[in-house]
């Protein structure tokens, strides 16, 4: 117990850690027993990715000018900068970036476990390796988030060449080799952790934020997916699913009061139990909270666009809960925004995996192909998801691959919108296509930004804490 004690004291000292990556301080104890090891996948930090900052750059968001609430001109800096879409760097010298330095942070703690729970002279063989499975995806998920962000879009002809994030495999502070590797290099040491891992996963975890066989194939999904591997992405989404494919039916919950924050939106039968958070919800397979316990919320409006987006493919006599639930027009708790939307479901939402993620891309990987049989899957799978969203809604039928891809695009919209880096994401990747690249536009008030397609501000810039040390690290232009 002392051993694990210090190993979690040295990880949340961010001030004495090292300059470069904000992994891991000097002076460290490796545990030596497996229960230490156990308590360390359980470390609170491991539990969370990522940061809000991404979805300021989506064609999700907007901010107001003036006195109302949201107003731009009240928000910090770096909020600035991502909504103007400003050349150069995001953060101020000094400021921290949450995604980058936090996600170091969590695989250095999972290092130690995937390199040494192996060796401990306790534990069974089976409960050793699991736990080195259980570590592989969740370093995995780590590096696919920093890849996602701070590099460009994968691309299959200049993944070799495009920068990356270092890859860093290793606790031992003296062995790191400080590089930054190519976009492809992070791809398959990614693809590496999840097919070394899963052999030896569960088919389902003990508790959501841990990792099973269904989480690895609905990884395996994502992360073909990203690289434009549809066949392969649907062929893993539908593994994924045959394990897991819940759903929370949207339908059977009402608002208990509009002046409330947490517990709003209840079961209408009892008007008292709560919609869930990511860790008790039934539809997340990989539970990650945002650092910071309900961004987001009220805190910027839906765009124009989006509220359209809600508005389109609904039935005669439907209503999608999920804009009649999430959002709120005019008003909330006491605050007047009229002419607005926000965003207020005050729900710990999941920045991991979940079902929705993995139906969505199923259909997606079947619209792609396009066949009959294909597109009479992608059917299945979206109607399947949207019986669950919209009150009296209506099945379709898709009549061509390109009716189909777009209808899931623009459900994957309305499934993901304001939630972690899910749209960010989404935009990068159809960028590389000409038919869904997109200039996306901000406004306030007058004043108008523009974001072209593949432009290198889609790139997040090495963070100022880690260029001030290593000022030779190669960056993007942005």
């Amino acid at each position: 117990m002392r051993n694990i004690f210090i190993i979690l004291m040295s990880l949340m000292a961010f001030t004495a850690c090292d300059a470069y990556l904000n992994v891991q301080p000097k002076g460290y104890t490796i545990p030596s027993k497996y229960e230490d090891y156990r308590q360390l996948m359980n470390y609170a930090q491991l539990y969370k990715n990522g940061d809000i900052t991404p979805v300021y750059m989506t064609d999700d968001v907007l901010f107001a000018d003036g006195d109302i609430e949201n107003n731009l001109d009240a928000q910090d800096d770096n909020v600035k900068y991502l909504y103007k879409f400003n050349h150069g760097p995001i953060f101020n010298d000094g400021d921290s970036d949450a995604i980058w330095e936090y996600g170091y942070n969590r695989i250095y703690t999972l290092n130690v476990v995937i390199n040494n729970v192996l060796n401990t002279p306790d534990g069974s063989k089976e409960e050793k390796e699991a736990t080195w499975a259980e570590a592989k995806v969740a370093r995995a998920y780590e590096y696919l988030t920093l890849v996602t962000i701070y590099a460009p879009a994968y691309d299959k002809n200049t993944a070799s060449k495009d920068l990356g994030v270092p890859i860093i495999s290793t606790e031992d502070i003296g062995k790191m080799d400080y590089v930054r590797n190519t976009v492809q290099q992070v791809y398959d040491f990614i693809e590496t952790d999840l097919r070394e891992a899963l052999p030896k996963l569960k088919d389902k975890p003990d508790h959501r934020f841990a990792a099973g066989k269904n989480v690895a194939y609905s990884f395996m999904a994502k992360l073909q997916m990203l690289k434009g591997n549809y066949e392969e992405c649907m062929k893993n989404a539908v593994e994924a699913l045959k394990l897991s494919k819940e759903l929370v039916d949207l339908t059977k919950y009402a608002i208990k009061s509009p002046t409330q924050y947490i517990g709003r939106i209840v079961l209408a039968e009892d008007m008292i139990t709560p919609y869930p958070d990511a860790q008790d919800n039934p539809e997340v397979i990989l539970a990650r909270y945002c650092p910071y316990v309900f961004a987001g919320n009220i805190s910027f409006y839906a765009s124009e666009e989006l509220l359209q987006i809600f508005e389109k493919d609904v039935p005669a006599g439907a209503t999608d809960y999920r804009r009649k639930l999430f959002y709120s027009d005019d008003q909330f708790a006491g605050m007047e925004f009229p002419g607005y939307t926000t965003w207020c479901l005050y729900v710990r939402m999941n920045y991991g995996l979940n079902n929705m993620d993995v139906i969505l891309m199923a259909a997606e990987g079947y619209a792609r192909i396009g066949d009959s049989k294909s597109l009479e899957q992608a059917a299945y799978w979206y109607n399947y998801l949207r019986d669950h969203r919209i009150e009296n809604n209506v099945h379709v039928a898709f009549a061509s691959a390109d009716e189909a891809l777009v209808k899931v695009l623009e459900e994957r919209r309305r499934e993901f919108a304001m939630v972690g880096n899910y749209r960010f994401v989404d935009l990068k990747r159809l960028n590389k296509e000409s038919r869904f690249a997109k200039t996306v536009v901000h406004t306030c008030g007058s004043e108008k930004w523009e974001l072209p397609a593949n432009d290198n501000r889609w790139i997040f810039p090495i963070p100022p804490n880690v260029k001030a040390f290593r000022p030779d690290i190669p960056d993007y232009e942005r």
